[in-house]
């Protein structure tokens, strides 16, 4: 947990397309906010190049946006302790299964971004520990009630999520399939 954060944007996060790795570098442009991107760049199927793209976003944003590509573990807790708000612009079909990066922030005292895409609606309460944006369309205008979020409500919203409460769930829907019930 660190409640004191510097001015910079994150998203970490595999950089693909369905990720929204460049949506996340328009939107430091169109809001003049630093940001940086890190993530996973190394082990992704990319026949298109979109990484190259990115960085090329990175690039073209005169400096705002700073691509760091895969982090250590270390720095990567250092990012999400330091950022005003994780951000992350999931892109349609995509549909985020969890969103441990976006509990793992919380955990940290920052609040995030995200679209609409999946488990976000039962991690991040809107307005108290983030913003979740209909689309893609609606980032900027969910920035501003991501960013008055207070790092020890996003802190108390991790606390939600232990790894035993994950585990027992698991065994217990386990239990229930070879009961014969459906999930």
């Amino acid at each position: 947990f660190h409640a004191e954060k510097e001015e910079f944007l994150l998203h970490l996060s595999r950089v693909q397309d369905d990720k929204g790795s460049i949506e996340f570098v328009a939107l430091c442009v169109s809001t003049g906010m630093a940001g940086m991107l890190a993530g996973e760049d190394l082990y992704v199927p990319d026949p298109l190049g979109y990484v190259r793209r990115v960085m090329e976003a990175c690039e073209q944003s005169g400096g705002l946006v700073r691509y760091l590509g895969r982090v250590p573990h270390d720095y990567k807790l250092e990012l999400l302790q330091q950022a005003r708000c994780l951000v992350s612009p999931l892109k349609a079909p995509y549909i985020e299964i969890f969103g441990l990066s976006l509990v793992e922030a919380m955990a940290c005292g920052t609040p995030v971004l995200v679209t609409d895409q999946g488990a976000p609606r039962e991690l991040v309460v809107h307005g108290v520990t983030g913003a979740i944006a209909r689309d893609l369309g609606c980032l900027e205008q969910n920035l501003a009630i991501a960013l008055k979020c207070e790092p020890a409500a996003c802190r108390k919203r991790a606390e939600e999520f232990p790894r035993e409460k994950m585990a027992l769930e698991y065994l217990a829907l386990y239990e229930a399939m070879l009961q014969g019930e459906s999930w």
